[in-house]
């Protein structure tokens, strides 16, 4: 609140005791004595207490004001200002309890030469005086304060504020105070002004505290020295250089079936002390936190960004995404606080159909709803360090209900490698935000003709005694792929009768061992890797001949000692021995009732 004005109208001095002539009626300064007995108490220099600072000057379309400040107790207290146009000219204007009063040119001061001017406080007991000033009212101009509008930036350690200068009130001097919370004002020149239609003040910033900062002009030319200070302008608030970093973290709990997860902000953000002026909502000192949300998955997708406010709980689907909290203040963004939170990975092939013919490629999977728009993603596995490749595309018409599909040609070279990709494909109702996706599925598959390919080689027989002998072959390529490879077949033929066992394997074995073989046969075996969907090509038969002193393959091999098998899985897929002879060889022909293995 501003401080109280007199200004002249017909005062009731009743309470004060008369003295003298009669009490002036008018507004105009009194050229009588003043209406109270002079106990005079003296100049309040160098005293505690009494009126003090005065200041009185020309006022921009309002006349002439005055304004002091008053020392002690103000109960029952009444100033006067005094006014002396030369020996013995003097008057006296009455401002009641108020410390500022305002008056015209015609109020009978003379603006235009020099008088002396000082308050008189009165109370029941004393007088007490002011110092005087001696000046020309019409050259002591008050000039206004900064308007509230100042523009605020901040550069390397200073922050510089910029105003429009109030029109008829160029060439000014300015200051500056500024004080941090708890702290008491520091005063600050911001030097003389001389940029036609704008001011500006360059002041330092504190690393880690906000400030509250006040400004104030005043005239500086020729013929006006001395030119009162206007008031302070409205508080300037200003954040610490370097905003408090954040100390939370980030859980993310499982993917959801709607093929969503959320992630959950834990810890405190941390708050900062403001300066007095500085307390309300938007002041322009406080930090606030932000959310960057990056979405790595899927870069063909229309926005991959987006700064949001911070919340404790985000909703996300299955995808790899930065998320970074940064600091915000007037200045813009600040030290920030980053994770990185992968992507969710099935390693089952689920729903997804996938079809390689000779006019390009086919894929199917469950559709969410009509008009969504899908992102499908390949990668190379392995290659997690380069940029995956996608494509955006909104089915229109479904084959079958709850069936979206997308089509490759031949041309496009899509998943035209003979190796592992791992594909994702999300949803989304509003591709433009990088929040709205959904995971539709996750899963790995192998490009190009995979029941061809996937063939197991280099098949080997080894004798483990004289009716029994080991099968290896190497990996198929299949089983590079998580969840592409479901079994081994093996397949054995005795070529002298024609019969014929297939024994599936799991997997993870590359062993097995064959039994109850008749001496004096041949015998032929193969190996194929079998997916979800498709049955695999046999690799190459493998020959082999049972002698009476043992195993002879072509070429016929080294006698070798008889070996043990691989793992206690392997073990147990002996073709012929115990319940696994009815159930795992068919026959085509059966001579003999005799089983040979």
């Amino acid at each position: 609140m501003g401080q109280p004005v007199a200004r002249l109208v017909p005062l009731l001095l009743l309470l004060l005791p008369q003295q003298g002539a009669e009490a002036c009626g008018t507004s105009e300064c009194c050229f009588q004595d003043p209406p109270y007995q002079d106990v005079d108490s003296g100049s309040s220099l160098g005293s505690a207490l009494g009126p003090r600072n005065l200041n009185c000057y020309r006022i921009f379309g309002a006349g002439y004001e005055c304004s002091w400040e008053y020392e002690g107790p103000a109960a029952g207290v009444r100033h006067f200002l005094r006014c002396c146009l030369g020996p013995k000219r003097c008057c006296y204007f009455a401002a009641g309890s108020a410390t500022k009063l305002q008056f015209s040119d015609q109020d009978g001061v003379s603006v235009l030469h020099a008088v002396t001017l000082w308050v008189e406080s009165w109370a029941i007991n004393r007088t007490e005086k002011s110092p005087k000033v001696t000046l020309k009212l019409y050259s002591s101009v008050k000039y206004d304060p900064p308007p509230r509008d100042i523009k605020v930036s901040g550069s390397a350690g200073q922050v510089r504020m910029e105003w429009e200068t109030p029109a008829r009130q160029d060439g000014a001097e300015v200051q500056f105070r500024r004080r941090t919370p708890g702290s008491p004002w520091k005063l600050g020149d911001c030097g003389h002004q001389d940029d036609a239609g704008f001011e500006s003040c360059l002041c330092p910033l504190e690393i880690d505290a906000a400030q509250e900062f006040q400004l104030r002009r005043r005239r500086l030319g020729p013929g006006a020295p001395g030119s009162p200070w206007s008031s302070w302008s409205s508080p300037v608030c200003v954040p610490p250089e370097i905003p408090p970093p954040p100390d939370v973290r980030f859980l993310v709990e499982p993917l959801g079936p709607d093929g969503r997860r959320q992630v959950n902000l834990h810890g405190q953000l941390p708050q900062i002390q403001l300066p007095e002026g500085c307390q309300e909502p938007k002041s322009g000192a406080e930090v606030t936190y932000r959310l960057h949300l990056h979405m790595l998955s899927c870069s063909c997708k229309a926005q991959a960004t987006r700064t949001l406010r911070l919340r404790t709980r985000l909703i996300l689907s299955g995808a790899a995404y930065d998320l970074a909290v940064i600091s915000w203040n007037r200045f813009g963004p600040g030290p920030n606080q980053s994770w990185h939170i992968p992507a969710h990975v099935h390693t089952e092939p689920g729903a997804l159909n996938i079809s390689a013919e000779a006019n390009g490629t086919t894929m199917h999977w469950p559709a969410q709803a009509p008009g969504l728009t899908y992102c499908i993603e390949w990668q190379l596995r392995g290659q997690d360090g380069s940029p995956a490749t996608c494509t955006l595309t909104v089915p229109e018409d479904w084959d079958h209900p709850g069936t979206a599909t997308h089509h490759w040609s031949s041309a496009s070279g899509a998943m035209g490698q003979k190796a592992c990709y791992l594909i994702n494909i999300f949803a989304t109702a509003r591709p433009e935000k990088p929040s709205s996706w959904s995971s539709v599925l996750s899963t790995y598959h192998f490009g190009g003709n995979a029941s061809v390919v996937g063939s197991p080689q280099h098949i080997s027989v080894k004798t483990l005694g004289p009716d029994s002998v080991s099968v290896d072959w190497t990996p198929s390529l299949l089983s590079t792929c998580p969840g592409v490879l479901k079994k081994y077949v093996i397949r054995c033929q005795d070529e002298d009768s024609n019969q014929v066992s297939e024994l599936p394997v799991k997997p993870t074995e590359t062993q097995v061992t064959l039994g109850g073989l008749r001496a004096g046969s041949t015998y032929s075996v193969q190996v194929r890797a079998d997916t979800a969907t498709l049955r695999g090509a046999w690799s190459q038969p493998q020959r082999f001949y049972i002698e009476s002193c043992g195993i002879c393959a072509h070429p016929c091999p080294h006698p070798v000692p008889a070996l043990l098998s691989s793992s206690p899985a392997a073990s147990g897929s002996r073709l012929g021995s115990g319940p696994a002879q009815q159930t795992s060889w068919r026959r085509r022909r059966s001579p003999r009732n005799k089983l040979w293995w």
